[in-house]
């Protein structure tokens, strides 16, 4: 375990100084002080405006974070020879993954949670009204990210750091219209194999639309916090799964 610990502790200090990360977040800050402009032309919907924008713009260029950050995690130390180091002591190649992606972990929630405070605190000043719920709003975009970045890893361990990023930012969106691929088995009662094969996609891709809670976040509308509790328990699981997939794949792997 503190193997893991230091893996993590060093790929955090690693990540969180990298400057095309700071320009990222710089880029998403603007983005939301950018929205005081829409917040400004809309008729008394200031405060709607502002958190439906800056949401936007923290789930966008928080997804740009994550899997460019992870697409390379382990394709870099690959590329540096530096893992023959890391293996000729006593580190598993499971322990290497796991401490990887928990200091990539704590990277993004550093990072979330500065652009999360930040917009709430300009919400607050637009609107002149506390919305913690906007807070939680953040921490649910924060656990779709973690799944990315979970399968963005997998990605890295078995093709090139660009198709893992493309393959990390095309898993964000089918988990965010993955609800609909339960519509095909309506539409295919007749077709047993269409049925099973929408059924197949809904069991891979991880449904992320179960706890985007922005619209309701927004339109201040009743959140089923139980619901959105129990899909967070399995996304959590799926990440898991995938992590240990990532390391048996890994582990087969020659250097």
């Amino acid at each position: 375990m503190s193997r893991v610990v230091a893996i993590a502790r060093n790929t955090f200090r690693e990540t969180i100084r990298d400057r095309i990360l700071g320009v990222i977040v710089l880029f998403a800050l603007l983005m939301i002080v950018g929205s005081l402009w829409l917040a400004s032309i809309s008729l008394e919907q200031e405060g709607r405006m502002m958190k439906d924008f800056g949401l936007v713009a923290v789930s966008g260029f928080g997804l740009i974070v994550a899997v460019f950050v992870a697409a390379s995690l382990v394709r870099k130390e690959v590329e540096k020879r530096t893992v023959f180091v890391l293996f000729s002591k006593p580190v598993g190649r499971g322990e290497f993954i796991c401490g990887k992606f928990l200091g990539l972990c704590l990277t993004m929630a550093v990072v979330m949670a500065g652009m999360g405070v930040f917009l709430f605190g300009v919400s607050w000043w637009v609107a002149r009204e506390a919305t913690p719920a906007l807070l939680l709003a953040v921490v649910l975009v924060y656990l779709q990210l973690v799944v990315v970045m979970a399968a963005t890893v997998f990605f890295s361990t078995v093709t090139s750091t660009v198709l893992a990023t493309v393959l990390g930012i095309c898993t964000y969106f089918m988990g965010v219209l993955s609800h609909n691929v339960l519509n095909l088995t309506d539409v295919a009662q007749n077709d047993p194999v269409l049925k099973g094969v929408a059924w197949a996609l809904f069991v891979l891709i991880p449904n992320l639309s179960a706890i985007d809670v922005r619209g309701d976040i927004v339109n201040s509308a009743a959140v089923d916090w139980a619901a959105v509790g129990a899909w967070s328990g399995y996304l959590l699981a799926y990440t898991v799964v995938v992590l240990l997939a990532a390391t048996a794949v890994f582990r087969r792997r020659e250097f």
